[in-house]
């Protein structure tokens, strides 16, 4: 089905990486800017526009997973776990503590919704009910403190394993937790206790780096876009009828966590990675810019529901407003990007917004 990619993963830059970066932190905002999808509002077609929304661009925090496997789990090529920890340490858990403190800060002294307590931010940190968006960081910091096993796994000898692994969690969370999810059930004890491929998402990761090493065949490519499509088609479809029989908005049907949901990302990437493939070379301009709005994509994370919340207020936005859907979020990433780019000047600031 596929053969290793013979590139040296140490040197080159995978500008394709960069793209699918900038597209997912894009995707989230337009996630983010269209949650009028949860209220049900089946006579509103601005609820349908929504939903496709909502579904269309569901890959963003998928990919970001992907890029992480592809990036991570061969760290040590490059450096010890020492060095890893350090650097996971300074680019996710410091900012991770940090925002979270910020956005607790504005959710009392501005939202007037917590109580101020050093008691009340820790359990919401353990309970992630500061910031519903950072649950990206719940999932993914236990991922990095399993890496130095999860790394060892990953290695083209070891192919067959990981396929297990995609294979399995494909099957388990994809299909059978799915199933029960959309059943209202509770996944049986069997299934909740097999290990490791069906927690954290850790799937996504493996075939982040499965891609990333592996290069799939034209067919397998043209296979990977209509499981996108089709993706697509079942869960809007799904969403509607679910949300007709219950009386509201069934967000479980496009679940990132989901057949769907693995099967969306991995269109999108096999477009990216082959239209943007290892030949490509962008001019230095580009490839500048490239990088420096890849990386800002952290930092656009944690700040944009600032914007929409400060602007939503300002010009009195309604939710349902086509401005709101198509205008707001281009407008909340340029913002964004054009502050994290300031803010990154500063030396101390910048540790804070990696």
């Amino acid at each position: 089905m596929a053969k290793p990619i013979l590139v040296d993963n140490q040197k080159k830059h995978y500008y394709y990486m960069d793209i699918l970066n900038i597209m997912a932190t894009m995707a989230v905002l337009w996630l983010h800017t269209s949650e009028y999808a949860f209220e049900y509002k089946p006579h509103d077609p601005s609820w349908y526009i929504s939903l496709i929304i909502q579904v269309v661009f569901i890959w963003a925090v998928p990919i970001f997973f992907m890029i992480s496997g592809a990036n991570l789990l061969n760290y040590r090529d490059r450096y010890d776990t020492k060095t890893f920890f350090k650097k996971r340490m300074l680019r996710v858990l410091l900012p991770f503590i940090f925002w979270s403190f910020i956005w607790y800060a504005w959710n009392h002294f501005v939202m007037h919704q917590d109580n101020w307590s050093i008691k009340g931010f820790i359990n919401g940190i353990e309970y992630d009910t500061i910031q519903p968006i950072f649950w990206f960081f719940y999932f993914v910091i236990p991922i990095y403190i399993a890496m130095p096993f999860l790394s060892v796994l990953a290695t083209k000898a070891n192919k067959k394993v990981v396929t297990y692994i995609i294979t399995l969690y494909v099957i388990g969370v994809g299909i059978i937790n799915y199933g029960y999810m959309l059943l209202q059930r509770t996944p049986d004890q069997m299934v909740n206790n097999v290990p490791l491929v069906l927690s954290t998402g850790v799937g996504i990761f493996f075939i982040g780096w499965y891609l990333h090493t592996f290069e799939i065949t034209k067919k397998v490519r043209y296979w990977l876009y209509a499981g996108t499509g089709l993706s697509i088609i079942f869960m809007i479809l799904t969403t509607i009828v679910l949300s007709a029989i219950r009386g509201e908005t069934v967000r479980d049907v496009y679940s990132v966590f989901s057949i769907g949901g693995f099967f969306i990302p991995l269109g999108i990437w096999a477009w990216a990675q082959h239209r943007f493939d290892i030949t490509w070379q962008p001019s230095a301009k580009v490839a500048t810019w490239l990088r420096k709005l890849s990386g800002v994509s952290l930092g656009v994370y944690v700040i944009h529901e600032f914007l929409i919340m400060i602007i939503e207020h300002v010009f009195s936005l309604s939710a349902s407003s086509w401005v709101h859907l198509f205008i707001l979020p281009l407008i909340v990433w340029l913002l964004s990007v054009i502050m994290i780019l300031i803010l990154q000047r500063i030396p101390v600031v910048k540790r804070l917004l990696p």
